[in-house]
């Protein structure tokens, strides 16, 4: 799973096998760091995608022109973070900053599910009003 952190993209699995490196071997202020720096980027994807999703609710259109890129896509993000967290149930209970990433991507897959769900009752409307 990628996401974006100052502009730029990085590699979850990367920065958790980093984080879990530091946790064992580097002073905890870094190890910290890095966990704080994933944990944060999570939450503002989360805040995000639940923004995107309470516009949907307001919309009367599509906002999106291919829907099947749309799901794939969004299945993809649920897939990968259902990957980081089968990585993180081995690590989750050896410190509280494991355990606070793990909530935290469980929060962003409810999120990605909200969003996809939302999509899809307004891809329903817009058929329905399109065939009445």
């Amino acid at each position: 799973m990628t996401a974006r952190m100052n502009n730029s993209f990085i590699n979850y699995v990367d920065f958790i096998d980093l984080a879990y490196e530091a946790y064992n071997t580097a002073p905890r202020k870094v190890y910290t760091k890095i966990m704080r720096m994933i944990i944060n980027s999570l939450h503002e994807q989360s805040v995000e995608i639940e923004k995107r999703t309470l516009q949907i609710e307001d919309m009367s259109s599509l906002p999106i022109s291919d829907l099947d890129e749309f799901y794939d896509t969004i299945i993809d993000e649920i897939d990968d973070i259902k990957l980081l967290q089968k990585k993180l149930e081995k690590i989750k209970d050896k410190d509280i900053l494991f355990s606070e990433l793990y909530e935290q991507l469980d929060r962003l897959y409810a999120s990605f599910v909200i969003y996809m769900d939302r999509m899809g009752q307004l891809e329903v409307y817009v058929m329905s009003q399109q065939s009445a």
